[in-house]
């Protein structure tokens, strides 16, 4: 499966050409090899330290412990973490390919992950933070010109913001066929940080134009760092938007086993995904530099609120149901219609 050609061309190659090359920053726990890729593909790798000293680390594996063992809870119980805000805030079931929570608010938050989900968001808001004040850096933007939309947004607390944490555990299946479990897509925020417990992330290559296993290649403990449309949009589309998809891949432990538990072949995803702070104004006048280049859709007296509601409208939704994602698609593609009609 390929991303059709409107959605890899995103990110415009013949603005790059004609600008100045990004400058040249050091990305937060990014292999020198590895730091280009962010801007040209929207996706690169975050290096983890398996020794005690790691807070991220260690964050991660408290997290993804406290995560496995609320998924191992009745439904029932889980079901009381629903809320009106489907998969925005609460816990959530698609048939047939996962089930997550999104967490939103300390107080919105099961006791049984309150304490892991607060410290592993104190550790990866501060290293996506971090990194948004290199990528202002690359622009040739200090750093509080895009920090300022993040800072905001750095801790688990009472007050809402437009960050979150989810939580998936994917479902497994059985014989010697893959499937996808999350659609081709890219994150409406800023940055998105991905960890999993097995390998099932696949990102858009550009330069193959063609899916990368990007887990699949770790030989170390590693987590994945993707472009959000924010991002793309508050850097007049230097950082593209990095297009992923999940694919649940057959265990070959399971084919060696004449029985199996039903968990044997869930994979278990924790997803940091860093948005722009909603209150916080956006004017790509003060964004603009040289490097950047002139923004080819401009943002003026608006919000980071509006901002995001006017990309949120322009994709479907791939955490809803199967059923609401193809409505949604359908709708999409009949405004698409009108609108070229109207031209």
């Amino acid at each position: 499966m390929k991303l059709g050609r409107k959605y890899r061309k995103s990110s415009s190659k013949e603005l790059d050409d004609d600008l100045p090359p990004l400058k040249p920053v050091v990305l937060p726990r990014v292999h020198p090899d590895h730091q280009i890729a962010l801007s040209e593909q929207g996706w690169t790798t975050i290096g983890l330290d398996e020794k005690p000293t790691d807070a991220l680390y260690d964050s991660y594996h408290d997290l993804l412990r406290a995560s496995q063992a609320f998924f191992d809870l009745p439904d029932d119980y889980k079901q009381t973490f629903k809320t009106r805000h489907g998969s925005e805030e609460g816990w959530s079931r698609v048939e047939g390919e996962k089930e997550f929570i999104t967490l939103r608010t300390i107080q919105n938050t099961p006791n049984k992950l309150k304490e892991a989900a607060s410290r592993y968001w104190a550790e990866a808001g501060g290293l996506l933070n971090e990194t948004l004040g290199r990528v202002a850096g690359s622009l040739d933007l200090p750093a509080q010109a895009l920090t300022v939309y993040s800072e905001p947004c750095a801790t688990l607390g009472d007050e809402e913001t437009a960050t979150m944490l989810r939580l998936f555990r994917y479902e497994g299946f059985e014989g010697k066929e893959s499937k996808v479990v999350a659609e081709a897509h890219a994150d409406l925020g800023l940055l998105s940080f991905v960890i999993g417990d097995k390998p099932g992330l696949e990102v858009m290559d550009h330069r193959a134009d063609s899916w990368f296993p990007i887990e699949q290649s770790y030989e170390s403990p590693k987590g994945s760092l993707l472009v959000g449309r924010q991002l793309e949009r508050l850097s007049n589309a230097r950082y593209r938007a990095g297009g992923h998809r999940v694919r649940s891949y057959p265990n070959p432990v399971m084919e060696s086993k004449t029985t199996s538990g039903p968990g044997d072949n869930w994979r278990h995803s924790i997803v940091f995904v860093m948005r722009a702070h909603l209150p916080v104004p956006v004017d790509t006048d003060k964004l603009t530099t040289e490097i950047t280049g002139t923004f080819s859709k401009p943002l003026k007296d608006i919000t980071a609120r509006e901002l995001f509601d006017n990309i949120h409208s322009a994709h479907f939704n791939i955490n809803t149901g199967i059923e609401e994602r193809e409505q949604q698609r359908r709708r999409l593609a009949e405004q698409e219609k009108y609108t070229a009609t109207r031209r």
